[in-house]
């Protein structure tokens, strides 16, 4: 009877206890978007009949990844909040380039990963998801083996027909003459007619910037209703920002990422040089929250490479760094295994196959921190002022119209306090915790917050919750209800034993 009690009292706590959340419908601004690099080959094996390359017994080769793979995986990319996702380029390569850079013929799809029907499918079913698609497109080199290297008559769309490249896995490629127009006009019809065929979203043009900014106009005004993303190698802020001024839509940062990953490779590093470059972003571009903001990518050593040297443990590491990426103004792209802490150095060592069985307390975060940013417009769309910083200790706060967050990092190994003065806030409100449920109220002219080491929390700019009479009240009448039904229950089990 005791226990039949507890449930009967307990029920109603239940019933009023739960909480909604509020969450914004998609935007069709790609600065709410957030990006997911995919190795296609790495990723998933979804059709064995395309597997004439594949040899899993040698890390160099081809594994089997293929369109169909990465289609039956977009449910998965969905829950890891991934809204647009960047794929390897899918262009005809010379044998065992499973990168897709040797390109040796922009007419053929290639085989190993399907058709152009195939290719088609996998964006319908994204789309029915709400999640873009985008090619890589690598128009600036080529395979030495192109169908136009071999051709007399284009010898002028070449400036090297054989240049070492870098890294050095790329080996030798064929450099093309972006000055030639025939060359930008041949690569525009690729584009427009790999698009029409597929429904595509846009393109990331591998190695952009080595291209003057010029070139790119061209794409623009062919491609109005695509996405166009340039990667940037070597490139100041103010380099990038031409890129951008000549129709790019969106640039990488190539100064972000050395020092970012400096800064949460390990604790105890100042941000101060990552804070400086976010400002500086501010004022440089049009559209500085469309800048992507990476970690590692397709050409780079392992961010988590960069922790083993340190000697520290890869998943707080990457929590520290993802959160701060989410939260800071700009596009946060995650390159395919990060999600899992992939290691390895640039390279056929650094491209494993993606394993979806392994340890899911990563992915569970980074599932954790995106639906904030996807909830949140502040995170996407807000002004970014820094609060505080101290060696690994980042405050800042991002405004939105009616809304005000805190951001706290507490990349350091011990706990930290910081303060923030009333004046900067409301001391009417308080600040509610949104990854870690902390709370801090107004106390002497300031709100306290405390992390304890590698925590990073979200606080939002709230009403001050105080007795909630409505509740209550309700909570009364609820169990003055149960008490009444218990009581009848009680009589009539009285009187029944009566007659027995």
């Amino acid at each position: 009877m005791k226990r039949q009690l507890f449930s009967l009292v307990m029920i109603p706590l239940l019933l009023f206890s739960g909480s909604t959340v509020l969450a914004e419908e998609k935007s069709e601004e790609w600065h709410d978007e957030t990006m997911y690099f995919l190795m296609t080959d790495r990723f998933m094996n979804g059709d064995p009949t395309n597997n004439a390359q594949v040899n899993n017994e040698d890390p160099s080769a081809y594994q089997g990844g293929d369109f169909k793979g990465v289609e039956d995986q977009l449910d998965y990319l969905q829950e890891l909040g991934i809204t647009s996702i960047v794929m390897s380029p899918v262009f005809e390569n010379e044998a065992g380039a499973y990168h897709g850079y040797s390109v040796t013929d922009y007419s053929k799809m290639n085989e190993q990963f399907g058709s152009k029907k195939e290719l088609q499918r996998l964006v319908k079913k994204a789309h029915e998801l709400d999640i873009r698609v985008l090619v890589d497109f690598p128009a600036t080199r080529v395979s030495t083996e192109h169908v136009w290297a071999g051709d007399p008559a284009k010898e002028d769309w070449f400036t090297s027909l054989s240049s070492a490249q870098e890294p050095n896995w790329l080996g030798n490629m064929a450099e093309i003459n972006t000055a030639n127009v025939d060359v930008q006009n041949a690569l525009i019809n690729v584009a427009v007619e790999l698009a029409d065929d597929t429904g595509i979203d846009g393109y990331f043009f591998s190695n952009a910037s080595g291209a003057a900014p010029s070139f790119w106009t061209a794409f623009d005004e062919k491609l109005p209703a695509l996405h166009l993303i340039g990667e940037m190698n070597d490139v100041t802020p103010e380099e990038a920002a031409a890129y951008e001024e000549a129709g790019l839509d969106s640039v990488t940062a190539a100064w972000m990422q050395e020092p970012l990953r400096k800064q949460f490779a390990t604790v105890d590093r100042s941000s101060e040089e990552v804070k400086e470059l976010l400002l500086k972003e501010q004022n440089v571009f049009k559209d500085p929250l469309e800048i992507i903001h990476m970690a590692d990518s397709a050409l780079t050593d392992r961010f988590t490479l960069d922790m083993a040297n340190e000697n520290m443990f890869p998943g707080a590491r990457w929590k520290m760094a993802l959160t701060y990426m989410y939260t800071t103004p700009g596009t946060p792209a995650v390159f395919y295994g990060s999600e899992i802490a992939q290691n390895g150095e640039s390279g056929v060592d650094a491209h494993g196959l993606m394993n979806f069985r392994t340890d899911q307390e990563l992915a569970d975060y980074i599932k954790q921190i995106a639906k904030l940013r996807a909830d949140l417009p502040a995170l996407r769309q807000g002004s970014y002022e820094p609060l505080y910083e101290k060696e690994g200790l980042s405050v800042f706060k991002r405004e939105y119209e009616n809304e005000t967050l805190i951001v706290a990092i507490n990349n350091t190994g011990e706990t930290q306090k910081v303060t923030i003065p009333v004046d900067e806030l409301d001391p009417e409100k308080e600040l509610s915790g949104l990854l870690a449920g902390d709370m801090s109220r107004a106390a002497d002219g300031e709100f306290t917050i405390i992390l304890d080491r590698e925590e990073a929390e979200v606080y939002a700019l709230t009403e001050k919750t105080g007795i909630n009479y409505a509740f209550i009240g309700a909570m009364i009448i609820v169990y003055v209800t149960f008490m009444i039904f218990l009581y009848i229950v009680w009589k009539r089990g009285k009187r029944a034993a009566g007659k027995e």
